[in-house]
């Protein structure tokens, strides 16, 4: 599992996350992740989780929507203050 803790992800969206915990769940890696600005100098107030899907040697993200998913990773995943 590669370590992307603070690193910067850009999403086929074009919105740029600074990656703040990863962990992983039942064999899938899941970020916790902050929008940052467009200069990549501040951050947002907008968090999310990712799922990593490991797409023939490289790798994709994807929002996490699973409710189930989320409570558990919002319970487990913590951010010192």
């Amino acid at each position: 599992m590669e370590n992307l803790t603070n690193q910067i992800l850009e999403l086929d969206t074009g919105h740029k996350y600074f990656i703040l915990r990863q962990a992983l769940y039942k064999g899938v890696t899941y970020y916790l992740a902050i929008e940052v600005t467009e200069d990549e100098e501040s951050f947002t107030n907008n968090f999310l989780f990712l799922e990593r899907i490991d797409d023939g040697g490289k790798f994709i993200v994807r929002e996490v929507t699973d409710e189930n998913i989320l409570s558990v990773l919002a319970k487990n995943i913590k951010i010192e203050q």
